[in-house]
């Protein structure tokens, strides 16, 4: 699957992207479509969607440019060279806890023989279902607060689903691996001080239940297709696959 994320750092009416998201999930191909807003800043916006194919995404651009999602289209290809707008395209990959260590899921138990490299910034995507409490969000206000003061954090954020409370998302970007890695050893290290953070789960109405890692890539609008935000990563003898 394809996995999309839009960042929307000043989106301060929501309702229209709202609106047409509830399309995007009836668009052929679209597995998941949800707009999240973020707990602590009511302009800071995500729209996640998950796409079957790459292909099956080319043929919703292709008429997203023809005029049939005018919101979207408008919000991520006429904002993002000021930066209010963030795009980020990757093959999905789900992962699982294992022993300390996250995983890609589909790799099961085996061993590993290959280490691969680990460069760049590092993504993070959590999507899930909790009970909604006020002492829950209380919580996760702290956690922001004192996630954000951590060397190397270049942003985390807590949201929720527009349409669905509990339903929650959990976006974050770190300097390096090395920088997330000591944060995770940092997390582990003080869970009996930082208390239970009271996300008692729940079962979804919509939308994946997923934990994702990737190599952050960024992209902008031009020329009418998404080409990556780093002109030094342009290819132009090697068509690449997704990664």
């Amino acid at each position: 699957m394809l996995r999309v994320l839009h960042e929307f750092h000043d989106l301060a009416d929501p309702a229209p992207l709202r609106e047409e998201t509830t399309l995007l999930r009836k668009a052929p191909g679209c597995a998941s479509a949800e707009l999240y807003g973020s707990l602590d800043e009511s302009s800071f916006h995500v729209l996640t969607m998950l796409w079957e194919t790459e292909e099956a995404y080319d043929a919703f651009w292709r008429r997203a440019l023809a005029g049939d999602y005018p919101v979207l289209t408008g919000l991520v290809t006429g904002a993002a060279a000021d930066g209010s707008v963030g795009t980020e395209f990757y093959r999905r990959e789900i992962y699982a806890l294992r022993e300390g260590v996250w995983e890609p899921e589909r790799l099961g138990e085996s061993h590993r023989a290959i280490r691969w490299p680990a460069t760049g910034e590092v993504r993070v995507v959590i999507q899930n279902a909790v009970q909604a409490s006020p002492a829950m969000y209380d919580r996760i206000t702290a956690e922001v607060a004192e996630t954000r003061r951590e060397e190397g954090c270049v942003s985390y954020h807590w949201c929720e689903n527009t349409e669905l409370p509990g339903h929650l998302l959990l976006v974050e970007v770190w300097a390096d691996q090395v920088v997330y890695d000591r944060h995770w050893a940092l997390r582990l290290s003080t869970a009996t001080f930082r208390g239970d953070p009271l996300r008692i789960p729940a079962t979804p109405q919509r939308g994946p239940q997923t934990r994702e890692f990737y190599r952050r890539q960024q992209f902008r609008h031009h020329y009418e297709r998404w080409l990556p935000a780093d002109s030094y990563a342009y290819a132009t003898t090697v068509a690449w696959p997704a990664s």
